[in-house]
This record gives C-alpha cells, structure tokens and sequence, in this order.
C-alpha cells in the first residue's frame, strides 16, 4: 500500500516540478525538487544506503584500526569496540546517525537543483561532497574513539552527543559554503545565457 501511495507522491511531485519549471519559478522549482528528492531518496533507498554507508565507513575505521591502537571494528555488525583496557571495553555501533545518511541526502538533493553547476559538475561535486560527509564522519568517530580511550566512558555523551556531533557539522557547513554559498556569490543565481 505504501509503494502506491509513494508512486501518486512521485507522480504529483514531478507534475508539481513541470508546472513551476514552465512558469519560471526558479526558487520554488528548487525548494520543491529538493524536498521532494530529499523525501524520495529516503524512502527508496534509506536502510540500504544506511547500510551501505555504515558498511564502508566499517571497512575504513577497519584499516585505520591497524595502525591506531585503542579500538577494533567488528565489520559483519558494523560494531566499533573501544578498549578502556585489557579487559573492559565498550560498544558503539554505527547506525544511521552515524552513516551520515541524512546528511548525503540533503546535500546530494539540494545539489541536483542547484541551478549554477552544470550536470558534469554536479556529479563531480556530488560524489566529493559525498566523500566528504564520510570523512568528516570518520574522524567524527575517531575523536569520539580518542577522547574515550584516553579520558574514560564518563566522557561518552558529551564527546558522542554534543562535541562529535558540532565538529561534523561544522565540517559539513564548511562544504555547503563552499558548495552552494561561495559559488553563488561568485558565480550568480542565474547563469548568463
């Protein structure tokens, strides 16, 4: 029942988009088409691409865990196991909050109907504004590996909930500025004909 409810949204969201293409609603054809791929993406491809992202960054902190010391990565359940010392550790898995998911979703919709970047551009740019949301999870998760293995559990929730969380977004701020704010100002809205 879902999927037919979805395929009317699609539908209605798409003759939604030709109208206000045809009227030269530039702003609200990009608000629009953004929300709704945003909406989209994630009902189409949320728990796989949740599992997708959570396996690779899995894969990574898996290698970098042969030259750090302090944590190992269960792969197979997407675990990260710290060790507090040689007979206690604990667990974090990584989940869709820390896939960075959502945030490849709204970057990659707001992306496709941003009307500066050519299509060429904004598979460039889409792929390394995805690349760069991981990474900027990655480190996320090696601080939060660091601070607990260095500082104790007593520091989970401040270093997970609050300090790892403002220094991701501030690395992805730094990407939407350079994305979409900093090309705007330079190249304008509209692009000359």
């Amino acid at each position: 029942m879902l999927n037919i409810y979805l395929l009317i949204g699609i539908i209605i969201w798409v003759y939604l988009l030709t109208i206000l293409k045809r009227a030269n609603l530039d702003a609200f054809y990009f608000l629009v088409g953004s929300l709704g791929l945003f909406i989209v993406f994630s009902l189409l491809s949320h728990m796989y691409f949740i599992w997708l992202m959570s396996r690779t960054i899995s894969g990574v902190l898996k290698v970098l865990s042969n030259v750090i010391p302090g944590f190992s990565i269960s792969i197979p359940y997407n675990l990260i196991l710290i060790n507090l010392n040689k007979s206690t550790s604990i667990q974090l898995f990584i989940t869709y909050e820390c896939s960075g998911a959502i945030e490849t979703f709204t970057f990659e919709s707001l992306l496709i109907f941003f009307p500066i970047y050519s299509k060429k551009e904004k598979v460039i740019i889409g792929i390394a504004g995805a690349l760069w949301i991981m990474i900027a999870d990655i480190i996320r998760l090696l601080v939060i590996i660091f601070i607990v293995n260095t500082f104790g559990v007593k520091y989970l929730f401040l270093i997970h909930s609050i300090i790892g969380r403002l220094l991701f977004y501030v690395v992805v701020v730094i990407l939407y500025y350079y994305v979409f704010t900093r090309t705007q100002i330079i190249r304008g809205w509209v692009k000359s004909i």
